[in-house]
């Protein structure tokens, strides 16, 4: 559930004001063109083509980064250092992935089918390029059902503004969000047939819904497009064959959605488990000259494992540079290096020095390590960019921001002893997922306040 709560908000914060203002647009307008049955009127499908490519550019970096896993193994890049590993999870997600979705497409139409009673299809008897082309574009109505879900969780999230961070109105809202969508979805369709619309609307939801949770599950929306592309086509070259060659490939999706369905039984988890040493418990309690001495301990030890470079700054970022602040039991150091590339001897040094790899953690432009508390010391968050980046950047002025605006320490501290006081995240890997979204919905809100100074 952790998951859904911020992915509710990060939906919206990861988006500017325009952005959520393209979407309740796109939203309405792909709606209403998708059931016009006024006759043949080209701009309206001109327009909603134009403005579905448009989105690719105006939504789909935001919404991309939205929705991606925080322990995504490729991603994260928590499998830098293990080519064959990264080979595996390659096949995983590419192959044997979209195999297995569209495997459970077809399981979903024909369970919905037999359900319903419903047995038109809406491929036309003589298929010709037309119909191929059609179904390369169906991709796109992806970015349109997004878009119903960031409208609706954008109106929900205005309407309960004083409730929003409960989480059951949170997970809520994105449920109805997302099954609004998959309904529009199956809306889309029923002009499609003559007879049957009902049953055409129930079973084309169902598919929406399906690729909804795909979306969810895997946080890779440009996956999901594909998927949805090459169902789209293999359905339009099925209706081609004769009906045992159909038989024989439906029969080989489903059987490679069984071995998806295995894999993920045998490894407890879809693929995007956080590594072991972000699996840590955490703490939170107030910050001492305890965390500023261990932050001097911890840049004598880096600046001997960094002692080669040319360049290399070792800063102390965070709410723990703050004496008496509310914060987890560990510090963060920054290290910021001309090229964030670990040497072989800074990697087997870091390791021997006790820091543990944890990939990015969700956030580009860093690599991140934790060491574990030793006797008497905090636990250290290693975090490594390079010198200048966006990251980088935000990282140091984010800590000044907090030095120099008491209200925006306090908020920041009541959201932390929320998280771990209210919603048991009671570990790193939980911590980080919310500390995630509030990046991402602080940093706008300071970079309007810089703005107007």
């Amino acid at each position: 559930m952790t998951r859904l709560y911020e992915l509710s908000e990060r939906l919206i914060a990861e988006l500017r004001a325009w952005q959520i203002g393209y979407a309740l647009i796109f939203a309405a307008f792909a709606t209403f063109a998708n059931l016009f049955d006024g006759g043949q009127v080209l701009w309206i499908a001109e327009t909603y083509l134009a403005l579905s490519v448009l989105s690719l550019f105006v939504l789909f970096p935001s919404l991309r980064r939205a929705l991606f896993q925080t322990w995504d193994p490729l991603r994260s890049r928590v499998l830098i250092r293990r080519p064959l590993a990264r080979a595996a999870v390659r096949c995983y997600l590419y192959v044997l992935t979209p195999v297995a979705f569209m495997g459970c497409l077809e399981l979903t139409a024909d369970a919905a089918s037999t359900a319903l009673r419903f047995n038109q299809s809406n491929v036309t008897s003589h298929v010709t390029w037309v119909d191929y082309a059609v179904s390369v574009a169906a991709g796109l109505e992806e970015m349109w059902r997004w878009s119903c879900v960031i409208a609706v969780l954008a109106i929900l999230r205005s309407a309960m503004r004083r409730r929003w961070d409960t989480p059951g109105v949170r997970i809520v809202a994105f449920a109805v969000a997302v099954m609004l969508s998959a309904l529009a979805f199956g809306s889309g369709h029923i002009l499609e047939f003559t007879h049957e619309r009902l049953q055409a609307w129930y079973m084309f939801s169902s598919l929406g819904l399906i690729l909804a949770i795909m979306a969810v599950v895997t946080g890779r929306i440009l996956l999901v497009m594909t998927v949805h592309t090459l169902y789209d086509a293999w359905v339009t070259w099925l209706a081609t064959q004769q009906s045992s060659v159909a038989v024989v490939m439906n029969l080989a999706a489903w059987a490679a959605f069984l071995l998806w369905i295995g894999i993920v039984m045998v490894r407890r988890q879809f693929g995007f488990r956080a590594p072991g040493a972000a699996r840590v418990p955490v703490m939170l309690t107030e910050s001492t000259t305890r965390h500023l001495l261990a932050f001097e301990r911890a840049r004598e030890q880096l600046a001997r494992v960094f002692h080669r470079r040319v360049y290399c700054s070792i800063r102390h970022i965070g709410s723990t540079t703050i004496e008496g602040a509310v914060t987890s039991d560990a510090i963060d150091v920054l290290v910021l290096l001309r090229r964030a590339v670990l040497h072989h001897e800074e990697w087997d040094a870091l390791e021997h020095c006790g820091y543990r790899f944890c990939g990015n953690a969700g956030v580009k432009g860093r690599l991140v390590w934790v060491r574990e508390a030793q006797d008497t010391w905090p636990a250290v968050h290693l975090q490594i960019a390079k010198s200048g980046n966006r990251y980088s950047r935000v990282a140091i002025a984010w800590t000044r921001w907090l030095q120099t605006e008491p209200e925006e320490l306090h908020n920041w501290e009541g959201h932390k002893q929320r998280w771990v006081e209210q919603f048991h995240r009671l570990t790193l890997d939980r911590y980080m997922e919310g500390k995630r979204t509030y990046y991402a919905r602080r940093m706008k809100r300071m970079k309007r306040a810089q703005r107007w100074r």
